[in-house]
C-alpha cells in the first residue's frame, strides 16, 4: 500500500474517532495530515465525519490548490488554518481542530486551562492561546499559526475551540483524545463551585516529563480502529 493510501486510511479513522465521541460539529471542524511530498490531505467539505473515507478525503498543495479528482471541496477556513500552520512548523505533520462543547466552554473562560487533574498534566507547558478575531479567513490562519509558536503542540482558540498538532496522525488523535478528556474534567470540576486542590508546579512539571517519556500512541490507535469499525 502506498504511503498516501495508508495515511488516508488513518485520517479517515481519526474522523470516525471524533464522531464516535461526539466532538464533531456537523461540517464545521476539520483534520489534516501532511504527505511526504509536502501536499496535504484534509477533511472534505459537506461530508459528516462518520461518512469520511480514504476516497473522499481531499488532497491539496501547500498553496491550497485541490489536486484530488474526487469532486470534493475544502472549507476555506480549514485550508487557511492548516496550511499556514504547516508552513510555519516543519515538525508538524497532523492537525485536528474541534468545537466540542467542553472545549468551547473552557475557551470562553478567562482562567484558561488550570491543569487541575492528571490528564491535563500531559499538556503542562504545551498549550498556546489565540485571541478570537472572527472567522479564520484572510490573515487569520497565519495569526493562529503565529500564536501556536515554535514549540507548543496544543492550542486553545479563545471563544472558539481547540487545536492539536503532532508529528503523526496516530499521535495527534491520541493527544486530542486526552486533551478533550482533560478539558471536560476541568469544566466539570469548576462547575462544582468547590475549592480546587491545586497541584504544585514542580509536580506538574515532573508529571508532564513522565508522560513525555511514555511516548505511546500506536496501541491506542488500534483501539480507536476497533471502536470505530462500524463507520468503515
Amino acid at each position: 500500500m502506498s504511503t498516501e493510501k495508508n495515511l488516508r486510511k488513518k485520517l479517515a479513522v481519526c474522523h470516525h474517532v471524533i464522531h464516535y465521541y461526539g466532538w464533531d460539529d456537523l461540517l464545521a471542524t476539520h483534520i489534516s495530515a501532511r504527505l511526504p511530498n509536502g501536499n496535504v490531505i484534509i477533511t472534505p467539505h459537506n461530508v459528516t465525519f462518520d461518512k469520511v473515507t480514504k476516497k473522499n478525503i481531499v488532497t491539496i498543495t501547500p498553496n491550497g490548490e485541490i489536486i484530488s479528482d474526487n469532486g470534493y471541496k475544502v472549507m476555506p477556513q480549514a485550508a487557511n488554518i492548516h496550511l499556514e500552520t504547516y508552513n510555519a512548523r516543519k515538525d508538524i505533520n497532523a492537525i485536528i481542530h474541534t468545537h466540542s462543547k467542553y472545549a468551547v466552554i473552557l475557551s470562553s473562560l478567562e482562567c484558561g486551562m488550570q491543569f487541575t487533574n492528571q490528564q491535563s498534566l500531559r499538556f503542562y507547558d504545551d498549550v498556546s492561546y489565540h485571541h478570537y478575531d472572527g472567522l479564520a479567513l484572510d490573515n487569520e490562519g497565519k495569526a493562529i499559526a503565529a500564536s501556536l509558536g515554535e514549540k507548543n503542540s496544543m492550542m486553545i482558540l479563545d471563544n472558539h475551540g481547540i487545536i492539536t498538532t503532532a508529528e503523526s496522525i496516530e499521535k495527534a488523535i491520541y493527544k486530542h483524545y486526552y486533551f478533550e478528556k482533560a478539558i471536560e474534567i476541568e469544566v466539570k470540576t469548576l462547575a462544582t463551585g468547590q475549592k480546587i486542590r491545586q497541584i504544585p508546579q514542580e509536580i506538574s512539571k515532573k508529571t508532564a516529563e513522565q508522560f513525555a517519556r511514555i511516548n505511546t500512541c500506536h496501541l491506542e490507535f488500534e483501539v480507536f480502529k476497533t471502536l470505530t469499525k462500524k463507520y468503515r
